[in-house]
């Protein structure tokens, strides 16, 4: 077992190695790492901007659940090899950190946050999920971002739509059993 650890703490120090080089030779300050900068700046200026401040911990709490979820499923995504990102913002995680912290979770937040009813909450979710999974991923596809493998946008749909319906579900069901504190 101890070798085995020590072939595998080996390549994985290579292909940090060659994360690192990758970024620093082919994306630090491309124009393409500038998009990803300015995209988690505005996702947190909008965040600040227009969640309401009644609903702030609830929103919060959705926002962590959405986090975690979408995060893991990125995690066993790229570790499956389903997909890739060739650019990043910084160089060592390898999934999509502006993805996974800051566009994804906050946007999906403000959707929460503004629409309470499942009704509108899903028609805006098919939309912002549909817009994220068949114009902005093949964007990413086009300018060098994203490599698609085995993966496609319909299940980018599907799971955009499974994480937040999961988070909302979750956090209805603690609002309600704790009903409706003002702390939530």
């Amino acid at each position: 077992m101890e070798e085995l650890g020590k072939k595998i703490d080996k390549l994985t120090n290579q292909v940090t190695d060659l994360r690192i080089e990758l970024w620093t030779t082919y994306t630090l300050f491309t124009w393409q790492w500038w998009v990803l900068l300015v995209a988690c700046i505005i996702m947190l200026v909008l965040f600040f901007l227009f969640i309401k401040k009644e609903r702030l911990l609830s929103s919060i709490a959705y926002l962590g659940i959405i986090y975690i979820l979408n995060k893991n499923l990125d995690d066993v995504a790229t570790a499956m090899d389903w997909y890739d990102y060739r650019m990043q913002l910084e160089p060592i995680i390898p999934t999509m950190l502006p993805a996974n912290l800051f566009i994804i979770p906050i946007g999906l937040t403000l959707l929460y946050d503004r629409f309470k009813k499942w009704k509108s909450y899903l028609i805006a979710l098919a939309l912002v999920s549909a817009f994220i999974s068949y114009v902005a991923l093949p964007m990413m596809k086009t300018v060098d971002i994203y490599l698609e493998k085995s993966w496609n946008a319909n299940w980018s749909f599907i799971s955009l739509v499974l994480i937040a319906v999961i988070s909302k579900t979750v956090i209805d069901k603690v609002k309600l059993k704790y009903n409706n504190s003002s702390d939530l």
